[in-house]
């Protein structure tokens, strides 16, 4: 789905403005669960008043060659976030279970306040991409796998990014054509030549607007079941490494939900409980309480728990809890719904690249009639029809421009070179690059080492 949503079981706090769920049954929203939310930032927030350059559509030739797309993906880090009052994740944590639960049943609408980006509202500018860092060094290290050269890497993003680029591409400017929304993408140069591309929106949360909001959220509450050790978790995301037209890209993207494996996949998951120390100092009294809260979900041993909680007196920017099961990347679900009037206008061309940029090979269709949901369409990567979709050219056509741009937002972040601070900015259907006013980097010294000098 487009949105994370907020957990099952806690009252969800939020970290900066008090974000509470809505109540969870009735159809429609109501004053109760409307909450005030800061306004919209400027897009032009901290950009100089002057484009420095314009990005073109790239001219492609989609008649050689094979069909553009990710190859040699693997899994290389995942987490989940936890409503606490610091930042925390749970590493590798996990996505809810598929429930495969009977149908018909019925799902009320959305209602309550939703995440546009989770990971830009739990933490600031400087450290956005630092969860990334954390899951995979974790994950690394459980697996004793060292084979991953950050320096090598030419693009690390979020899919959304990528999402947004390819939406750009797609637009073609005429009368009755309603440019791409806005959109805004912080660039930073690591080591020799990594783009690290940090995502930027108006606004991190929304307030559901029933019905027109639809009953997606609710309907991956309904239909799927945490995961042991990720109860209080109010969204998974995964890190994948793969290749794309000769770029060798990190993405980073949110999962709704994952088919059960064998019982034997279970022996991955880790039972311990750890925190990280990162640049900041920020002991408090309720970090201990936030963590003992945590705990209280996960099978670690009285001893761990202590150790733990001395550690988290010194707390400081995330905190890495760890717990969860590293599932294999062919268990991964793309949940959407939609109502049974509208399912003969589903959009392949919108949903295809979502399901590729992040090589996630199922996706369930839900359809529903006014909130009664009575079957689900399973969809899955490499079948008949998704390659008639995969060889369409108009959809290879933007994938070769994809790339192509990207190769362009590198040359000019390497011309810039490690003082550089870019921003790609699509307005009224144009894509220019601004110089940002602050010096302010994306990711601390400590993690901009991993890429090299």
């Amino acid at each position: 789905m487009s949105y994370s949503h907020y957990n099952r079981t806690s009252n969800n706090a939020g970290y900066r403005s008090g974000g509470t769920r809505g109540t969870r049954n009735p159809p429609y929203r109501t004053s109760a669960n409307i909450v005030s939310l800061p306004p919209d930032r400027d897009l032009m927030e901290g950009l100089r008043s002057v484009a420095i350059r314009t990005i073109s559509k790239p001219h492609v030739d989609v008649s050689s060659g094979n069909a553009i797309k990710p190859e040699n993906v693997k899994y290389i880090g995942s987490y989940n976030w936890e409503e606490k009052s610091t930042p925390t994740i749970t590493v590798p944590g996990s996505p809810p279970e598929w429930r495969g639960r009977p149908f018909p049943y019925r799902v009320p609408f959305d209602t309550d306040v939703r995440f546009v980006d989770q990971n830009g509202y739990r933490m600031d500018e400087a450290s956005c991409l630092l969860p990334i860092f954390r899951a995979v060094d974790i994950v690394a290290e459980e697996n004793a796998d060292t084979s991953l050269d950050w320096g090598d890497v030419d693009i690390v993003t979020d899919r959304n990014g990528l999402r947004k680029l390819m939406r750009w591409l797609q637009y073609t400017p005429g009368p009755e054509k309603e440019a791409p929304k806005e959109f805004r993408i912080d660039l930073q140069l690591g080591g020799k030549k990594t783009v690290l591309m940090n995502r930027w929106e108006k606004r991190t949360r929304e307030n559901a607007d029933p019905p027109k909001s639809g009953c997606g959220l609710n309907f991956e509450r309904e239909s799927t079941t945490p995961t042991k050790g990720c109860e209080k978790s109010t969204g998974h995301h995964r890190i994948v490494q793969q290749d794309m037209g000769g770029l060798k890209m990190i993405v980073r993207f949110e999962v709704d939900a994952c088919i059960p494996g064998p019982a034997s996949e279970s022996t991955t998951s880790t039972t311990r409980a750890t925190t990280e120390r990162t640049a900041a100092t920020r002991a408090t009294s309720s970090n201990v309480d936030d963590l003992t809260d945590m705990l209280s979900g996960l099978d670690v041993s009285r001893g761990t728990s202590t150790s733990v909680m001395s550690t988290i007196s010194q707390s400081a920017d995330i905190t890495v809890i760890r717990a969860g099961i590293q599932r294999s990347q062919s268990s991964i679900v793309e949940l959407t719904t939609r109502s049974a009037r509208y399912i003969d206008g589903f959009d392949w061309e919108e949903q295809y690249p979502q399901l590729l940029l992040s090589s996630t090979p199922h996706l369930f269709l839900a359809v529903h009639d006014r909130g009664v949901f009575q079957n689900v369409i399973k969809h899955q990567l490499g079948t008949t029809e998704f390659r008639r979709v995969e060889n369409d050219s108009k959809i290879q056509k933007r994938f070769r421009q994809l790339v192509a741009v990207l190769r362009t937002v590198q040359s000019l972040v390497k011309e810039h070179g490690a003082r550089g601070r870019l921003s790609l900015v699509c307005r009224d259907g144009r894509l220019e690059v601004f110089e940002r006013t602050s010096d302010q980097r994306m990711v601390p010294d400590s993690d901009l080492e991993r890429f090299g000098v």
